[in-house]
């Protein structure tokens, strides 16, 4: 896939997170679907970093990284699946919603409590160096992640003992309803030379510097096997959850189609290379639409996982107490 191919690759995989985001928003509100994380807003902070990985890598995701899973090539139909939790879940429905994974593809399972992810890809990364395997962990989380004792747990360990970790902190400006200022007086990047690494920061809107500056970073992780913590600044477009009002804490900065949006700036500089041209967005923009109605529709009309399957994946062999208690229901 030469250069261009790729750039615009990653320009549909935004669009089509997107297009995914607002759809499962809308059925939430119709009472199709119990809650959801959206992560408008934040596709070029991802999807930027997702192009300057590795089939290899592993990832240890926070619960906003649909544009990173489905530029790395998961279904809509797996992610659409857990939000649902229906009987093709791979989770069987125990999981939170918004909390994915997709072993295929080296995702593990979303942490509930943020940061908890940070320690388990510094043990991944250190688990890669002593058995000298290829590839390299990333992890990911928001900004209020960086005030909890597991960032500073992690980034001192993968520091000290020189592990091949990127840690992208997606500052999307707000930790639910409290702003990143209110939080913390250093700017996150700076945080790293507590810690003897190194630390960067980048616009997270901006697709193409995302990337620039991701590979970049990226690729010296590769051959110096030491980690870095990577601040991309973004914007949080929709509420913290759809339980979330932000109406209440915060006027709208950015808005989706303003100049301000990660998809108008990529349109604007994909165009400015001849990449792509106003039909080719609208085409995109239409195929994303048609393909994510059609997966939808179809995965609301699985079931729901049957109560016997409450029983599986717990215990090796079963006992008395879990045959009394499957026969209770069944």
């Amino acid at each position: 896939m030469d250069e261009k191919e790729k750039i615009i690759n990653a320009y549909k995989a935004m669009v089509l997170s997107r297009t995914l985001d607002k759809k499962i928003v809308m059925s939430q509100r119709q009472g199709r679907v119990g809650f959801y994380t959206p992560t408008m807003g934040q596709e070029a902070t991802q999807v930027g970093l997702s192009m300057a990985l590795e089939d290899q890598d592993i990832l240890f995701e926070y619960y906003r990284d649909v544009p990173l899973m489905l530029h790395r090539g998961v279904d809509p139909g797996t992610i659409i699946d857990q939000i649902m939790g229906n009987s093709s879940d791979k989770e069987k429905g125990r999981q939170m919603p918004s909390h994915y994974t997709a072993r295929d593809h080296n995702f593990m399972s979303v942490q509930s409590p943020v940061a908890t992810n940070l320690p388990l890809a510094v043990g991944a990364a250190y688990s890669i160096r002593y058995f000298k395997r290829d590839g390299i962990v990333l992890a990911t989380f928001g900004d209020g992640s960086t005030s909890t004792p597991d960032f500073h747990a992690a980034l001192n360990i993968a520091a000290d003992f020189d592990l091949p970790v990127v840690f992208l902190c997606e500052n999307n400006k707000w930790a639910i309803s409290l702003p990143v200022e209110k939080q913390t007086r250093a700017e996150i990047w700076k945080k790293a030379d507590a810690y003897g690494m190194r630390g960067v920061k980048v616009d997270g809107n901006d697709l193409l510097e995302m990337y620039k500056v991701s590979k970049e970073e990226i690729d010296r992780v590769r051959v110096d096997g030491k980690p870095v913590l990577i601040e991309a600044v973004s914007y949080r477009m929709g509420p913290h959850s759809t339980s979330d009002d932000p109406s209440k804490y915060r006027a709208d900065d950015v808005k989706e189609g303003s100049d301000k949006d990660p998809i108008v700036i990529a349109e604007r500089k994909l165009k400015m290379l001849n990449y792509i041209d106003d039909q080719t967005i609208e085409k995109i923009k239409t195929d994303a639409k048609e393909r994510i109605d059609r997966i939808f529709d179809e995965r609301e009309k699985i079931a729901p996982p049957a109560p016997e399957t409450m029983f599986q994946d717990v215990y090796e062999n079963s006992n008395w107490i879990i045959d009394e208690e499957r026969g209770e229901i069944l």
